[in-house]
């Protein structure tokens, strides 16, 4: 079901607490469904009237030595009735932002952002929606209130970020239009909440497949990527673990990947470890082979003390340019038992049953 009212109550209510009672009022039915995403908050001491501006306004809520609670009219004569209450009446909920972002990102697939600060004010980046492996648009959520005004410096690092990208507000009508033209002037792309979100079985979900909901940005992502997609070396589907490549040396400069019954082949310029200035592999295409012999295994300290320095900066050389080259953001090469060893499978036997081929036919011709 469409929560439309809730969505709207986030651009009416002060810091979007208010009293249940007042929720339950403001949006009906939608209350159930809504529910999930507040926390209580403390109790209220006062309730809206339905036609405020006397002295004793608004209604105050007392609770009497029986139990009983009531919303009381100070006005004389009253201006609006008393009202009966239970304690849940007057529980304050409120919403729960990082709750909710985390429900948003939940239910629009996204992948964790990792900041490196907290971002000011009521815009957050709550993750991103891959389209390849390590390849994807950001996606910024904003909940400004009642007092969104057109100041653009909480919306700086959507503003600047480049590329495509994504805000969700609310509504449609969540920001004031001054803000709205310079996002639009920026190339971001505005999604309302109330828009494109649905509880179902009691669950936030997308009221359309992210594939359609998201399509214009995904073919912007893929457009802007060509097919190098952004740098990469084989553009992997967001879902792609290391577990599932394996590498096998099958020449000195050759090397092949495959990953779901795919094989491609690759020479080290295709993977960013050729020299630039000799135009003969780096170090990290070297270290490759190194753990590819070593049947992806080799120790985190150097045997010689003078090479544990390089020894690690090797390593970490190579981890970045395998993230880079196929997208996957998690450590390829993590820490075990004193060794670093490679969480895909990487071999060199096609590389060693060549060398020991050539040895046979060397010493066949010496005969």
């Amino acid at each position: 079901m469409r929560i439309s009212r809730f969505w709207k109550t986030l651009d009416d209510f002060a810091d979007a607490a208010a009293s249940r009672w007042e929720w339950q009022a403001t949006l009906g039915t939608e209350l159930a469904s809504a529910e999930q995403l507040l926390s209580k908050a403390g109790r209220v001491r006062e309730l809206p009237c339905p036609s405020p501006g006397g002295a004793g306004c608004p209604r105050r809520v007392v609770r009497h030595v029986d139990g009983t609670i009531r919303a009381v009219c100070g006005d004389r004569p009253k201006a609006c009735a008393d009202l009966d209450l239970d304690a849940d009446d007057i529980a304050i909920l409120r919403v729960d932002r990082a709750n909710l972002a985390k429900r948003i990102a939940r239910a629009l697939g996204l992948s964790p952002h990792r900041p490196g600060h907290t971002t000011p004010g009521a815009v957050t980046r709550i993750g991103t929606h891959d389209v390849y492996a390590g390849r994807g648009f950001p996606v910024f959520l904003a909940l400004p209130g009642p007092s969104a005004d057109a100041d653009p410096r909480p919306f700086a690092e959507v503003l600047d970020t480049p590329g495509p990208r994504l805000l969700l507000t609310p509504t449609v009508a969540s920001l004031p239009d001054a803000l709205i033209a310079a996002l639009d002037r920026a190339g971001v792309v505005r999604m309302a909440l109330a828009d494109i979100m649905i509880v179902e079985n009691g669950t936030l979900t997308l009221a359309r497949p992210a594939a359609d909901t998201f399509a214009a940005l995904r073919e912007a992502v893929t457009r802007d990527a060509g097919d190098s997609a952004q740098g990469l070396a084989w553009p992997l589907p967001p879902d792609a673990r290391w577990e599932e490549i394996t590498m096998r040396f099958v020449a000195d400069d050759v090397l092949n990947v495959t990953f779901r019954g795919e094989t491609r082949r690759f020479e080290p310029d295709q993977l960013g470890m050729k020299n630039a200035k000799n135009g003969k592999p780096t170090a990290a295409w070297k270290y490759l082979k190194a753990f590819a012999r070593m049947n992806g295994r080799l120790p985190v300290h150097h045997p010689e003390a003078e090479k544990k320095s390089a020894h690690q900066k090797q390593k970490q050389a190579l981890s970045k340019v395998l993230r880079d080259s196929f997208g996957i953001a998690d450590e390829p090469i993590p820490t075990d038992d004193g060794d670093y060893v490679t969480r895909f499978v990487v071999s060199a036997d096609d590389l060693e049953q060549g060398r020991q081929g050539q040895r046979q036919r060397n010493f066949a011709e010496r005969r």
